[in-house]
């Protein structure tokens, strides 16, 4: 009897870890199914629009790998400042708008071509929402290897969402939030495989909820893209 009582132990601790992974898994997907938000992508840059849809699709896996769910909205840039506002129709602090900037816009907001994206601050007491994706610099970055590049323009702009939805200064020294992305940090997202850490991801979360739960008082209510539409060459 007491040699046996081992392997029933071990069975009984086996199987409360498997019911805890159950419940944890359920509770994840729980989370990735409420915490929604819609991404505009405004492309300035003439993106192929299936590398584009690519992009938007590992973008969306990395965030929904996070725990969020997202919804996803296109608009090809037009000079017609009609269409611009239909585009933008959408408003409040659960919108978020990406700009895909070519090099003669994005060297106009960030002169290092190192710097593969930007986003924009807020009045205190609302949320971030803008930001920009300089597409063509990451093009750039993926050439340097003959890399694809859907994988890295989507983590980019996984990127720049990230900074939209963590607070502070989100930059880290590895990983996805990194200020400058080195050889490891290309070949994951080649590879698909960077993604945000759990802590990022409990921040995200976290950030969202709050996004759901109040109401942002500067919210884009009657959003006019000209406002932060980037200068164009004359």
């Amino acid at each position: 009897m007491g040699q046996s009582r081992g392997p029933m132990r071990l069975r009984q601790l086996l199987k409360t870890c498997l019911l805890f992974t159950l419940a944890s898994t359920f509770v994840y997907g729980q989370a990735a199914t409420n915490l929604e938000m819609t991404i505009h992508v405004y492309d300035y840059a003439g993106i192929d629009p299936g590398e584009l849809a690519e992009a938007e699709a590992l973008a969306a896996r990395i965030l929904h790998e996070a725990g969020l769910r997202t919804q996803w909205s296109n608009c090809r840039f037009s000079p017609a400042a009609t269409a611009l506002r239909r585009c933008a129709a959408a408003g409040g602090a659960t919108h978020l708008y990406i700009r895909l900037l070519p090099e003669p816009m994005a060297g106009k907001l960030a002169a290092s071509t190192t710097i593969l994206g930007m986003s924009l601050p807020t009045s205190p007491g609302t949320f971030p929402v803008d930001a920009y994706v300089f597409a063509e610099r990451v093009g750039v970055f993926a050439e340097q290897d003959r890399g694809a590049v859907p994988p890295l323009l989507g983590a980019a702009i996984a990127h720049e969402v990230g900074h939209l939805l963590l607070a502070g200064n989100a930059h880290t020294v590895t990983g996805i939030m990194s200020a400058r992305w080195g050889p490891k940090e290309k070949k994951d997202a080649l590879m698909g495989v960077l993604t945000f850490s759990r802590r990022q991801s409990e921040q995200i979360r976290a950030d969202v909820s709050q996004r759901m739960s109040c109401s942002n008082q500067r919210a884009h209510i009657a959003y006019d893209e000209r406002v932060i539409e980037p200068m164009r060459d004359r």
